[in-house]
């Protein structure tokens, strides 16, 4: 009877585990793979000492990291304050690192809502948020719609760059 008890235990904690991994087109992965990206954006710009760009293409739903490049129609809006004198934005990485990370989000998530530093990239063919060597990074914030009606919104810290999420509409933050 107790080793019927402690299977009984075990299951109920093995469940939901089993669970998440069966289903991963949920939005658990969505987020997962957005906070990931940003990680990894972040962790390539200090330990390269380049600056590193993660791109967004919301139409397409897929997440690239890569180093950042100088193009003439960019506004930097005031970011360049962030950087030091000694980091040239059209540097290419200098570790071995490989290609980059890239990560495509499921069909059944939608990117409902991209702003980066105060303006909406939503309907943009692309957004490009840049991660600096000193840990520093643009405003971002993205909300993703799952088929089911979850939304998650996702933000960047800009003073340390780590990414954070909400559950609750209600305090999601500003695009």
């Amino acid at each position: 009877m107790v080793a019927v008890g402690i299977m009984a235990v075990l299951m109920s904690v093995a469940i939901p585990s089993l669970y998440q991994n069966m289903h991963q087109d949920s939005m658990r992965k969505a987020a997962s793979d957005v906070m990931e990206a940003c990680s990894h954006a972040r962790a390539r710009a200090i330990l390269d000492g380049a600056t590193m760009e993660l791109r967004i293409r919301p139409a397409e739903r897929s997440f690239s990291v890569g180093a950042a490049t100088v193009r003439a129609d960019d506004d930097t809006r005031g970011t360049q304050a962030f950087m030091t004198a000694t980091t040239p934005l059209d540097r290419p990485a200098t570790s071995g690192g490989g290609a980059g990370f890239s990560a495509k989000l499921s069909s059944s998530i939608i990117i409902e809502g991209l702003g980066v530093n105060g303006e909406d990239w939503t309907e943009d063919e692309e957004a490009r948020v840049r991660f600096y060597p000193n840990g520093t990074c643009d405003e971002m914030s993205i909300v993703l719609l799952s088929d089911k009606g979850e939304r998650r919104n996702i933000f960047l810290e800009v003073v340390t760059g780590m990414a954070d999420f909400e559950t609750d509409p209600y305090k999601f933050r500003e695009r």
